[in-house]
């Protein structure tokens, strides 16, 4: 195993610029996501790691060593795509096999009559079927060695192509949307396992998805690319509780985080609806900036209420509550969370006061980015029982 190294990559497309200088190293034996929009760049950066497509300029190290020019079967790499790839007239087995035929045995040993009477291949062919043993026997699906693809499940069929990826024992795994084909109930399943073999392999695995779950979930990194360049790369909670940018808030968390409109004083002062919230930044700039607060964030309160509006929709999930609120004075809804003991005074219409925990504000400057040192002017706060 190894780990990669990602230097100042362009990608240019015609006219059109995919990625932008776009740097990040990975650990050998870390799991990185990237995850974004479709179109931000990041499958395309995971085809130039492979060496299927060239960057424009920058350069790919891999434990060390430049790849630049280097063809994508000499790189020791093993991708997993969201088609699988599998081969339908192969057996389970015989497709796991593929890659170490391919690498262990030359053109006449891989031809199934006159192979067999070529030196070496009996020996070989153990030494492959040992190894695809190995890899179903880790992957929980040695009893469907002797299937065909279309006997499988989606699920099975994913693990197929992951047995495959791991024979090579390759420097990295490379896994691009692998999940996408997936129902819901396998997607939690196979993702639950992907991070077991993770663990157990403690190999590198740089894995593309545009599903944040799966992201937070599984990585001990999140790299949020958008517009073709990464905007922030950390652990996950690192990326969902201190985000350098609101594009990055925005798109991490589900419910959305609440934006709402401040303005910021030369003071420090933070302002919503005209009135001092009891926030001071750092920054003695004046101007208009964004107030983030995660549904969490956000309590049901009577006494001096900052936020006050109707409620329009509740969403009672068993174990926890999101409502929504037409806060008056914005035209705009904003999404709470509270438990299901209060739904008695939840009805739609009901007018509610919300407060929030200025310690989870999270407060951006005009241009999206985060304006920092944050303090509280209060000591407390009063949630309505």
């Amino acid at each position: 195993m190894a780990g990669l190294s990602i230097t100042n990559i362009n990608k240019r497309f015609g006219e059109t610029e995919v990625l932008k200088g776009v740097s990040l190293d990975i650990a050998d034996g870390e799991f990185v996501s990237l995850v974004g929009p479709s179109g931000c760049g990041k499958s395309t950066l995971l085809r130039i790691i492979a060496g299927l497509e060239e960057q424009t300029s920058g350069d790919v190290q891999i434990g060390g060593t430049s790849v630049a020019g280097q063809r994508a079967a000499d790189r020791n790499l093993s991708m997993v795509f969201q088609s699988y790839a599998l081969y339908p007239h192969l057996s389970v087995g015989e497709n796991i096999a593929v890659p170490l035929k391919m690498r262990r045995m030359n053109t006449l040993q891989r031809l199934p009559l006159l192979g067999g009477v070529i030196p070496g291949k009996a020996q070989r062919a153990a030494e492959i079927a040992k190894e695809v043993a190995h890899a179903a026997e880790i992957l929980e699906i040695a009893h469907l060695l002797d299937r065909k693809p279309g006997q499988l499940s989606g699920g099975q069929r994913q693990r197929v192509a992951l047995g495959r990826a791991l024979v090579r024992d390759p420097a990295a795994f490379l896994l691009d949307e692998p999940l996408s084909n997936l129902d819901a109930k396998l997607r939690v399943q196979t993702r639950a396992e992907i991070a077991q073999l993770h663990r157990q392999l403690k190999a590198t695995f740089v894995y593309v998805t545009h599903d944040q779950v799966e992201a937070m979930t599984m990585s001990d990194r999140i790299a949020v690319m958008m517009g073709g360049r990464i905007l922030q790369c950390a652990a996950p909670e690192t990326v969902y509780d201190d985000p350098d940018r609101i594009e990055v808030a925005e798109f991490i968390g589900s419910p959305k985080i609440n934006l709402l409109p401040v303005e910021l004083s030369e003071t420090g002062q933070v302002h919503l609806l005209g009135q001092p919230l009891s926030l001071t930044t750092g920054r003695r700039t004046k101007g208009v900036g964004s107030l983030g607060l995660r549904p969490e964030a956000l309590f049901l309160t009577d006494r001096n209420a900052p936020l006050r509006g109707q409620i329009v929709h509740a969403e009672n999930l068993g174990s926890e509550m999101f409502v929504q609120v037409e806060v008056n004075g914005l035209g705009s809804r904003i999404t709470f969370r509270t438990t299901p003991d209060k739904r008695a005074s939840l009805a739609q219409g009901a007018t509610v006061g919300l407060d929030f925990d200025a310690d989870k504000a999270l407060v951006f400057d005009a241009i999206g980015a985060r304006v920092r040192d944050i303090h509280s002017t209060t000591t407390s706060k009063t949630e309505v029982a």
